[in-house]
């Protein structure tokens, strides 16, 4: 179950210990000294370290020193003699997890290092989790390399960094939207607190003011305990807002004082709370006409909008086409576990198509299909009805300098873009290998060699 490394000077103590802890599925490494456990530490990882504090040579004390010194984050248990209120406090501080007093009980030793292990083993998975995260949402992952999307990008990079300017995400539904928000985020120094997400426009009215600042216990019926609100629960974190147009007028009063006094109050409370935390709010609404409507109040929409960003509709980013939907289609057939191509024809399909579902819409359907479709290419024959009668006729303006304005031209272009992308990505996923990528995509060697040169591909 774990690797543990037991040092202690008497031979007895080590033995039992070891054989106990050996029973119950442990690799347990011992030393008779602190000199022989730097030497252990030295060649190999352990999940613990079980030490004496009084050995000869090397103490358990000079052990912890060292380790913590060299940056070791292995969780140690101290078992010393005087277990006394100094000693036991003389070795948290140098970093020690726990201690154990001599001579050890077994069923403690069993209780405090299952304890310790499984503790360990939740904050490696939080790390992890973090990192996973993080790597989901870093900039250079977001599928696009159109004018429209960089000048997005290259405007998030700047204000990620600023910890408490308020940005107003704006744009259609499906654009991207939340995505945004948490690369914001994860680019920010408020990184490792948390992000948390409401959906203003599913929340009812008479809820909003108890979910955003919390409730204190019998502030209203059923509030049969205090409840903290998203403002609490986001401290040192960003506090995400999307659909802001439909919060009530009555709430958007309050939102204007938390945001203008960094303090909230909660329903049947007293005390005002402070809180730190960014506000990055998003509408698919235009709230300059709502604001002209009288529906949404002018000062918090110039509290909300320090900062602006007008995410572009998919239509107006078709050269991120075939990008965005290679990225889907390796997505998805790694979570279904299936080997999918799509036919340039199938792109020509999606080209002409206006996609008022946005980057969202491009999604679904590329999950779709993936489900449908049992094997082999993606043909024009599986999309949904919608697309059957479209041409490249239908296909709508593009915006940006990377395609020709010729539609014919622009077509030919996404669908090579598409063809590079796809390549690239097999021969990346066979480590270059080109015999045994050119089976995978069912072309033969001297074919896919000659996309390659026409494409501009080299070798590895």
């Amino acid at each position: 179950m774990a690797k543990i490394l037991l040092l202690d000077d008497e031979p007895s103590i080590r033995r039992v210990i070891a054989l106990h802890l050996g029973k119950q599925g442990h690799e347990v490494i011992t030393g008779k000294d602190g000199r022989e456990g730097l030497d252990h530490l030295a060649r190999g990882q352990f999940d613990l370290l079980l030490t004496d504090l009084r050995m000869p040579l090397v103490s358990g004390m000079e052990v912890l020193k060292t380790i913590r010194t060299n940056g070791s984050r292995v969780p140690v248990i101290v078992l010393t003699a005087f277990a006394s209120i100094e000693s036991a406090v003389e070795a948290m501080k140098l970093g020690a997890a726990d201690y154990i007093g001599k001579p050890p009980q077994l069923d403690e030793i069993t209780i405090k290092v299952n304890h310790l292990l499984a503790n360990q083993a939740l904050l490696e998975e939080n790390q992890r989790l973090k990192e996973a995260l993080e790597e989901r949402f870093q900039l250079e992952g977001i599928a696009g390399r159109s004018q429209a999307l960089q000048q997005v990008v290259e405007k998030v990079k700047i204000l990620a960094h600023d910890p408490d300017i308020t940005i107003l995400l704006t744009g259609e539904s499906g654009t991207g939207k939340e995505l945004f928000a948490r690369t914001i985020h994860y680019h920010s120094p408020r990184k490792q607190s948390p992000f948390v997400a409401i959906n203003c426009g599913a929340l009812p009215e008479n809820l909003f003011e108890s979910e955003l600042f919390g409730h204190e216990k019998g502030a209203f019926t059923g509030a049969t305990s205090a409840k903290q609100g998203l403002f609490e629960v986001a401290h040192r974190g960003t506090l995400f807002l999307d659909e802001i147009s439909a919060m009530p007028p009555a709430m958007q009063v309050k939102m204007l004082r938390a945001l203008e006094e960094r303090e909230i109050r909660r329903v049947g409370g007293t005390k005002n709370i402070p809180v730190d935390l960014r506000i990055i709010s998003a509408s698919n609404q235009d709230l300059e006409r709502l604001i002209a409507e009288k529906s949404f109040r002018q000062d918090l929409y110039y509290r909300l909008a320090v900062a602006t960003i007008v995410l572009p509709p998919l239509r107006e980013r078709l050269g991120d086409l075939p990008l965005l939907a290679s990225h889907f289609l390796e997505k998805f057939t790694r979570e279904k576990n299936k080997t999918l191509t799509i036919e340039p024809e199938v792109m020509t399909k999606l080209a002409a198509y206006p996609w008022p579902g946005n980057v969202r819409e491009l999604a679904h359907l590329i999950e779709l299909l993936v489900v449908m479709v049992p094997s082999g290419a993606i043909t024009s024959a599986h999309l949904p009805e919608k697309f059957k009668g479209l041409t490249t006729a239908h296909t709508p303006a593009i915006r940006g300098e990377e395609l020709s304005h010729d539609l014919k031209a622009a077509t030919k272009s996404m669908t090579a873009a598409f063809e590079r992308e796809f390549i690239l990505r097999q021969l990346e996923q066979h480590h270059w290998n080109v015999t045994q990528t050119a089976q995978a995509i069912g072309l033969s060697r001297a074919a896919l060699h000659a996309k390659m040169k026409e494409y501009g591909i080299g070798s590895q």
